[in-house]
């Protein structure tokens, strides 16, 4: 007792020129909270404009409407992960009686719900069940074209798989003979880009997150899979494109309790309890462009984690905070100047630049929390958004140059914040979401003049009964956005 007393002194003693005022860091995005009904026990997914969210609790599956607050069951027992564009949801079997476990459900979807028959269940002639391998953590992309590809994780063999699939008047057919297994076996909580061209994992080897494109002509029998695109020097938990795909956001785990520390990565465990307050969750976006980092939350103590992105650019993730029910949050991006990873390595040769971010990890972590560190290398991140002046502080009372020089690369790597665009014409809006992304390779929406040149085309697609040919692929529009689609194109 007297040693911890001593130390606790010692440290007051040689960081009392420190600010403290400046660790603190408020989440000042937050917009809304919503608290389900259950406690959600997974990752989840929502609908691009944020009403309907996807979520698993107490191994059943729901989606719930946040306008109303209405929760309706869903068929299967894990991850109920929709389409980008609502037309296809997938679900894992577990403990399903007449269901292999681990067998994946696909249906179709309209107005972001299954087909249902008059008693409100699901129609079951809608319903596709693949059993051909043990997968979980699923994820889907848009093809386009009414294909679709889905990312799985096949906990048998260790492998990520993949396989697509046709939806074509209703019903859901698998394209290839086979699923595609791809040869990494370290990769753990894949999740797909929106449209099904890239992926992003976690790399148990090295406690890093990788993003990997798919190889073109993957399904040729010459398959090796991937391409490494990116890696960040730190893990992260299930992590989301943007829409657009220039941007991924993620969550990462600081085990802040250095005796109760799990073997492997903490990013692989269930979610946290407040009765263990072993770990804290907070989140980030990285910008692929800038090579950028932007510290969505800075907690302390509590976790927020399985961030997912909406269409506009923000974000919905389940938050957890002392004696606060675990909820969904609905946050903006953080008004911040970002720092670039690259700019800031480029003062530093080989690893020199990740043990020098460990020491001022170290140094901030003694001084602003009261964890005692487990080296888990998740608190590096945060350092990416120190205050410079917080960082000063630090490397001078430590009198350490290494740190002094890692707080200049720091300010030398701030960038502008990308401005994200937020469409607020509502037609321009049901455009983008229902019939851009699988439209966009056969009509020019983002060019208005082009556009104009396709108006016979476009009107005579949304007003087919052939739903292989009407636009929106798989769903329809209502009178109203028919006729303010009509408006929109005669405008032009």
């Amino acid at each position: 007792m007297k040693m911890v007393i001593l130390f606790l002194a010692l440290t007051s003693m040689v960081y009392g020129e420190v600010d403290k005022s400046l660790c603190l860091v408020k989440n000042t995005g937050v917009t809304r909270r919503f608290t389900p009904k259950g406690t959600p026990n997974y990752f989840f997914k929502a609908s691009p404009e944020g009403r309907y969210i996807y979520y698993i609790t107490g191994n059943k599956n729901f989606r719930i409407d946040t306008a109303t607050g209405e929760e309706v069951l869903l068929p299967g027992n894990a991850d109920p992960v929709p389409s980008s564009d609502g037309n296809l949801l997938s679900s894992i079997n577990w403990r399903n009686h007449g269901k292999k476990d681990w067998s994946l459900n696909l249906m179709p979807m309209n107005d972001w719900d299954v087909i249902r028959d008059s008693s409100g269940r699901l129609d079951e002639l809608t319903l596709f069940t693949d059993e051909s391998t043990r997968r979980t953590y699923q994820s889907v992309g848009t093809l386009g074209d009414n294909k679709y590809r889905v990312l799985s994780f096949d906990d048998g063999t260790k492998k990520l798989v993949i396989r697509d699939y046709l939806l074509e008047n209703g019903k859901i057919t698998p394209l290839g003979e086979k699923d595609i297994f791809l040869t990494r076996h370290f990769l753990r909580l894949p999740m797909i880009s929106r449209n099904g061209q890239e992926l992003i994992s976690l790399d148990v080897n090295t406690n890093e997150t990788v993003i990997y494109k798919f190889k073109t002509g993957l399904f040729s029998k010459k398959l090796n899979g991937l391409d490494e695109v990116d890696r960040l020097p730190f893990p992260s938990g299930k992590g989301d494109f943007s829409f657009d795909g220039k941007k991924v956001v993620f969550h990462v785990t600081e085990t802040v309790d250095k005796w109760k520390k799990r073997s492997g990565s903490d990013e692989v465990a269930l979610p946290p309890n407040f009765k263990n307050n072993a770990e804290v969750r907070n989140i980030f976006i990285y910008d692929r462009e800038t090579k950028s980092v932007t510290p969505v939350t800075q907690n302390k103590i509590g976790n927020s984690y399985f961030p997912v992105f909406l269409e506009d650019g923000s974000l919905i993730y389940l938050d957890q905070q002392e004696g606060q029910k675990l909820s969904f949050v609905y946050s903006e991006v953080p008004k911040i100047a970002p720092r670039s990873l690259e700019k800031a390595k480029s003062c530093y040769s080989g690893r020199k630049f990740d043990s020098v971010l460990t020491k001022l990890s170290n140094l901030w972590m003694k001084v602003c929390t009261n964890w005692d560190g487990a080296d888990t290398g998740a608190s590096k991140v945060m350092m990416m958004n120190m205050p410079i002046k917080l960082c000063l502080q630090l490397a001078k009372e430590s009198q350490d140059k290494n740190v002094e020089k890692m707080c200049q690369a720091l300010k030398n790597s701030e960038i502008k914040t990308p401005s994200i665009v937020i469409e607020e014409n509502p037609v321009k809006k049901m455009i983008k979401v229902k019939c851009q992304i699988c439209h966009q390779g056969n009509i020019p929406f983002d060019d208005e003049k082009d556009l104009a040149k396709y108006k016979d085309k476009i009107l005579k697609r949304i007003n087919s009964s052939d739903p292989a040919y009407r636009m929106p692929l798989g769903g329809s529009l209502s009178k109203q956005e028919i006729q303010d689609f009509k408006s929109y194109l005669e405008s032009l």
